[in-house]
């Protein structure tokens, strides 16, 4: 038995990866085996009947097989393992493939090294937030990120990827003291800079909750809307109460979020209106995750001369939660 095709390391499993073999030998009923090479946890299977020769797309067991992690909280900037990158071996009638590395992402082969990021590379966030940002290497690049503030004084720290492939960094200013006041992240390889995010670090309004969501590589993205839409209308909330009684006042309910973004250009509202698309949805408070769901599948945008807001509807994701 021999394979007769394999896909290439870090090809995506959003598309199709197929294992192509010959068993050299007359047809005969075959088992084929998906296995997680880190783990040695047997994914997937399938029987093949009265083949000497044939194929599997591995692709839908390893999207069953992966699922995205959000770390419990970030205290400190870190690499992030996040989960969409997984290493298999397939297995044919006893014999087994070498090991591959496959990603969620969709690159083109010849991709050196991307952030996996659909917003402004120029944000904002406070001291006590953290953001996370997805990036790919190929092996051949070993990724320093390097995390500098300033403010009262200067600072820096260092983290080095430990492999290729797809990952995250979450950054965060609480490494730093003396209150800083703007936080940049440098990829480096080899020395060179091939990317930078930065950011105004300030304080957010009373009503600002930050989520957290997917896009279309499975890298996380962070945003703080600034306000609660209840908020905007509290004093017309408290005349009608007063008139017609709490319920007829209600906004929101405890277990529900109106929120709006701060006014964006068209590209940060695309990149916003992912969030709709994505599986998975998580409320950041205090550095802590928590999941969500969404309460519409929509997003209204109100023009203002060149920039527009985004208005979402979340719900907690467990009854009886108040967000």
């Amino acid at each position: 038995m021999k394979f007769t095709s394999i896909p290439k390391s870090y090809s995506s499993y959003a598309e199709p990866l197929v294992y192509a073999f010959d068993t050299q030998s007359e047809k005969a009923d075959v088992e084929v085996r998906i296995i997680n090479a880190t783990t040695n946890e047997v994914i997937g299977r399938k029987m093949l009947y009265g083949v000497s020769e044939g194929q599997i797309d591995i692709a839908p067991y390893l999207r069953r097989a992966t699922s995205v992690q959000l770390p419990d909280a970030v205290e400190y900037s870190q690499i992030l393992e996040t989960g969409v990158q997984i290493k298999v071996k397939v297995e044919v009638a006893g014999v087994t493939s070498s090991s591959r590395n496959f990603i969620a992402a969709k690159l083109p082969a010849s991709t050196y090294f991307t952030l996996l990021t659909d917003q402004l590379h120029r944000r904002t966030m406070t001291r006590d937030e953290f953001d996370v940002i997805g990036f790919y290497s190929s092996p051949d690049a070993v990724v320093e990120v390097v995390v500098e503030v300033w403010g009262k004084s200067y600072g820096y720290l260092t983290l080095e990827q430990a492999t290729g492939g797809q990952c995250a960094v979450a950054v965060t200013a609480l490494d730093f003291d003396d209150g800083p006041e703007d936080l940049k992240v440098s990829f480096k390889v080899d020395g060179e800079v091939l990317a930078e995010v930065e950011y105004e670090l300030k304080e957010n309004l009373r009503g600002a909750r930050r989520l957290a969501w997917l896009n279309s590589s499975n890298s996380l993205e962070l945003y703080t809307f600034p306000m609660r839409k209840s908020i905007l209308i509290e004093a017309t909330r408290r005349h009608i109460e007063s008139q017609l009684g709490r319920e007829a006042a209600e906004v929101e309910h405890d277990g529900e979020l109106k929120l709006l973004s701060a006014y964006e250009p068209q590209s940060q509202l695309e990149a916003i209106s992912k969030i709709f698309t994505s599986q998975r949805v998580w409320l950041i408070e205090r550095n802590v995750c928590r999941k969500v769901e969404l309460r519409a599948e929509r997003v209204f945008t109100l023009p203002y001369d060149e920039l527009s807001l985004v208005e979402v509807d979340i719900c907690a994701a467990e009854e009886g939660v108040r967000l």
